[in-house]
């Protein structure tokens, strides 16, 4: 599942003040840079020139919700990956 494969590579999320912006980055170098605000709604894939897993994620991705508490990801399979953010760290987990 989408999801799954989603979590198993990524490393990190990073998320901007005001919590507009966030990147999850994977150990490849590459990252999915999400954007919300009241606006504005996108995901983009950024890749080095050797390439990475982010591209290949961005086609699955239906929708995203990104707040102070955590970055909510749906995939077209019907899984869901959800990032929650806390004093204890980026801790993910996989809906299926």
């Amino acid at each position: 599942m989408w999801a799954e494969r989603v979590r198993r590579q990524a490393q990190r999320l990073k998320v901007g003040r005001g919590f507009f912006e966030a990147q999850l980055l994977f150990a490849d170098g590459s990252f999915l840079h999400f954007r919300h605000d009241p606006h504005t709604r996108w995901v983009q894939a950024w890749a080095p020139e050797a390439g990475g897993v982010a591209p290949g994620f961005v086609p699955g991705i239906e929708r995203f919700r990104l707040n102070r508490r955590h970055l909510e990801v749906w995939f077209e399979d019907g899984s869901r990956l959800e990032v929650r953010l806390g004093a204890l760290g980026t801790r993910y987990r996989v809906h299926e």
